[in-house]
């Protein structure tokens, strides 16, 4: 008796369509994890960028509140007879400058200088500056120029005297404001309104 050999399973394999339309499957598949991979890096690149230019804010908020809570009334002699600048003037001109004489100017160095600083706030083109000189009355001597905010449309001082008044304009020797008022216009961040007291 003969004996019957056992049957062999043949393996089936994919077809070519088959094959086709797996690979159809991952690529759609591959396409929708890539678009999501860039909306996450988008959405991750904006929130960082929004969060440099809080920081910027923040940072020239914190420059100005410094400077003019020790702000002293020392008037800048311009070298040139009897010429001086007060020690709080503004409203010289449209593009919003404002100059005054503060203390506390740090010297780690221990340098023979003193510890009053002319600090000069402008806007030009859109870029809001600091500028400071280790020397009160300064005639040519350049300036630390520190770049703080761009994109700034107006940059706009008010001052509260000692009637509770609000003036446009401040160029006095004898006296300081009670406080200053600041608005900013910011094309990202819009209008910024902050109150400085002063006294």
């Amino acid at each position: 008796m003969k004996a019957i050999p056992p049957k062999i399973k043949m393996s089936k394999g994919f077809t070519l369509l088959e094959l086709m339309v797996a690979m159809v499957i991952f690529s759609f598949m591959s396409i929708m994890a890539y678009g999501a991979l860039a909306n996450v890096f988008k959405s991750n690149e904006v929130i960082s960028s929004q969060e440099l230019k809080l920081k910027k804010l923040q940072r020239s908020m914190m420059f100005i509140e410094r400077d003019l809570r020790q702000l002293v009334l020392r008037s800048r002699s311009t070298g040139y007879g009897q010429s001086v600048s007060p020690a709080l003037d503004y409203g010289l001109d449209a593009e919003g400058i404002i100059e005054f004489t503060r203390a506390g100017n740090s010297n780690p160095a221990g340098l023979v200088r003193s510890s009053l600083q002319r600090i000069r706030y402008v806007v030009d083109d859109g870029k809001f500056s600091r500028l400071s000189w280790n020397i009160v009355d300064h005639i040519d001597a350049e300036p630390v120029s520190m770049l703080l905010l761009e994109n700034v449309d107006l940059l706009v001082f008010r001052f509260l005297d000692n009637k509770n008044n609000w003036q446009e304009t401040w160029s006095s020797t004898a006296q300081s404001p009670k406080a200053i008022e600041l608005t900013i216009e910011h094309k990202n961040w819009g209008k910024i309104i902050r109150l400085f007291s002063i006294q």
